[in-house]
């Protein structure tokens, strides 16, 4: 196998010709949408490259197998979420409970928006074995936990907050709460929740993070 092949393999290297990346972005296209259908289990190549109108064996110019595949898709998707919500305290001018309200909800917006895969790669995660879909998964909610620990010690430096002992398991038990309540009641849900329902649990959440630091609500 010569050097290009094995950059191709890896799902990440962009083909040489325009034509080859057209063709890599097909196939990853329908891999999103089969995916999505059908789940990590339950999807087959056959699936993906009918999806594509392409043949096996052109896929097998661009991607290994299946994981090779999954994997570049969920590397667009955690470059889609890097850019998800920001800051928690944002300018300083919205109260600490709204901006607690408003970040959750972003949170489920995101999150609803791209449910089906964000499932996927729960599912996968749980039952790595090849690939490094556990990887991914976890450096995708370490960004989520991450920023959630450094805004808990800017509140402390700040005197906002009495010092917390641990900051980055508090930051773990606030961030799994809203990310299972997502996976839950966004992710495993029948039918896309509407605005209404995701700005319900958005306000539950952020109301649960701050009676948790700053107590009852005034």
């Amino acid at each position: 196998m010569n050097q290009q092949n094995a950059a191709n393999d890896t799902g990440i290297a962009l083909p040489p010709t325009r034509k080859g990346q057209a063709t890599r972005e097909n196939l990853l296209s329908a891999a999103e949408t089969v995916f999505a259908e059908r789940g990590y289990e339950n999807t087959r190549v056959a699936d993906i490259v009918t999806q594509a109108g392409i043949s096996h064996g052109l896929f097998y110019r661009h991607f290994a197998d299946k994981d090779a595949i999954l994997n570049a898709v969920l590397d667009r998707l955690n470059d889609r979420l890097r850019h998800m919500s920001g800051r928690v305290d944002g300018d300083g001018r919205v109260p600490l409970l709204e901006q607690l309200e408003l970040r959750n909800i972003q949170f489920f917006r995101e999150y609803a928006e791209h449910r089906l895969l964000l499932r996927v790669s729960r599912e996968a995660a749980a039952r790595s074995g090849d690939g490094d879909f556990r990887a991914k998964w976890l450096a995708n909610r370490g960004r989520f936990v991450g920023r959630t620990d450094r805004w808990l010690r800017d509140l402390a430096a700040n005197g906002d907050i009495v010092p917390l002992p641990d900051p980055l398991t508090v930051a773990e038990g606030l961030s799994a709460l809203t990310e299972q309540m997502a996976y839950v009641l966004v992710g495993l849900a029948e039918d896309d929740p509407d605005e209404e329902t995701l700005e319900r649990l958005g306000k539950a959440c952020g109301l649960i993070w701050y009676r948790t630091l700053f107590g009852p609500a005034s």
